[in-house]
């Protein structure tokens, strides 16, 4: 069964992920592999990879609640004294501050958020398509 992922969600959804190609996002060391995306409520499904030594380079926010589960590497926040390694789970609450943080080695995240990504654009990015 195809799945669109900018589509509904009709009955049942399956994606080979390692069908998948890694897009790579203006922050340098960040791809995605985008599973799902709601088109009215921007919740959305990705696997997130950064390279060794990549990370969000800045103290951020998001408008929506944000879920990680690491699948592989070590992956820090420096500031809130939280290194994530496989099988952790992390969740932030929408509008709390927090970063940056640092792939300690290439990390790998099923990545979860139940609407919109960011307020606005942050300056870590340099499209609007990265930030959602």
């Amino acid at each position: 069964m195809a799945f669109n992922p900018e589509g509904p969600i009709d009955k049942e959804i399956f994606t080979a992920t390692d069908d998948l190609e890694w897009e790579e996002k203006s922050l340098k060391g960040c791809y995605e592999k985008r599973l799902f995306s709601h088109p009215e409520t921007g919740a959305t499904i990705s696997l997130i990879k950064f390279d060794k030594g990549a990370g969000i380079p800045i103290e951020h926010e998001h408008a929506s609640n944000q879920f990680m589960f690491l699948l592989s590497g070590l992956y820090a926040y420096p500031n809130s004294n939280i290194t994530m390694k496989p099988g952790d789970f992390y969740g932030n609450q929408l509008g709390h501050l927090h970063g940056p943080t640092i792939a300690l080695e290439e990390s790998v995240m099923l990545e979860i958020y139940d609407g919109p990504h960011y307020p606005s654009r942050p300056e870590f990015y340099d499209n609007d398509d990265d930030a959602r």
